[in-house]
């Protein structure tokens, strides 16, 4: 029998090991944290542990040692895919895939297959306008550039009407403009609709901007958790990156254009 939720509480992890198989090299050792309500950003040099994280918190990985609880449910129980996917929808870094349907078409199904307590068409209109997916409703997915391929998975991780949505780097290839568009939409949706974000990109200043909790990662596996404008601050940043700030504007630009090269070539690199 499941667990009641503690809703103040989305994500809870208590004493949480967990390496990958093919290393055995620990990631997390013995990690306990309480991940509040809300829209909260990961922060932190590349292979950290952040996409890690996200696929713990999300249930997609489960952990070595420890137990990690999901709306009050421990992760281990939700053995069934759409039964996870109702409590949380994720984005993967790079994410691609192939369909037979239109966009268009898969909008209109994620929207109403998803667990949306009501169907509102309202809604797939308003990401239409916002993801700018106008031009691309009548193609299929692999017919779309790396650009409009992320707008489109947005959207369908809003489609789902999933309580959590995690996103990890899912707005690399967009301009600069649709990055802050879509951040900021997305950060009003979670107050308005009540849900929760977790995100990771290589962006400071949109991480700054864009929520109410940081996830700070070191390179020593600490993971630092507190209001954005509290631990948002040049030491800690300069800290946990061990980089002097100016720089960092200069090193985010090379790992964004890296990302590029994996995601042409198909390769990826969990953080």
């Amino acid at each position: 029998m499941a667990e009641s939720p503690d809703l103040s509480c989305e994500i809870s992890l208590e004493r949480v090991s967990f390496y990958y198989p093919e290393t055995q090299q620990l990631v997390f050792n013995d990690l306990s944290i309480e991940l509040p309500k809300g829209v909260i950003t990961l922060v932190g040099q590349n292979g950290t542990g952040k996409s890690t994280l996200l696929l713990l918190a999300a249930g997609i990985l489960l952990p070595v040692e420890g137990t990690v609880h999901l709306r009050g449910i421990d992760t281990r129980n939700l053995r069934e895919e759409q039964e996870r996917q109702r409590h949380v929808s994720f984005v993967y870094q790079n994410m691609e895939f192939e369909t037979e349907e239109s966009i268009g078409d898969l909008l209109e199904y994620v929207h109403e297959n998803g667990f949306h307590e009501t169907k509102e068409s309202d809604l797939i209109t308003e990401l239409i306008e916002i993801c700018e997916l106008n031009r691309v409703l009548g193609k299929k997915t692999q017919e779309v550039s790396k650009g409009e391929l992320q707008r489109t998975i947005v959207a369908f991780s809003l489609l789902y009407g999933s309580k959590i949505v995690m996103m990890d780097e899912p707005i690399f290839a967009l301009e600069e403009y649709q990055k802050h568009r879509i951040m900021a939409f997305l950060f009003d949706y979670s107050q308005r609709r009540d849900i929760s974000l977790f995100y990771s990109v290589h962006e400071l200043d949109i991480s700054e901007k864009y929520s109410d909790y940081l996830l700070l990662f070191h390179k020593n596996g600490r993971v630092e958790l507190g209001s954005t404008k509290q631990l948002f601050t040049r030491t800690n940043i300069e800290q946990a990156y061990e980089v002097p700030f100016v720089m960092l504007k200069r090193k985010e630009a090379i790992y964004r254009e890296a990302l590029r090269d994996r995601s042409a070539s198909g390769s990826t690199d969990p953080s």
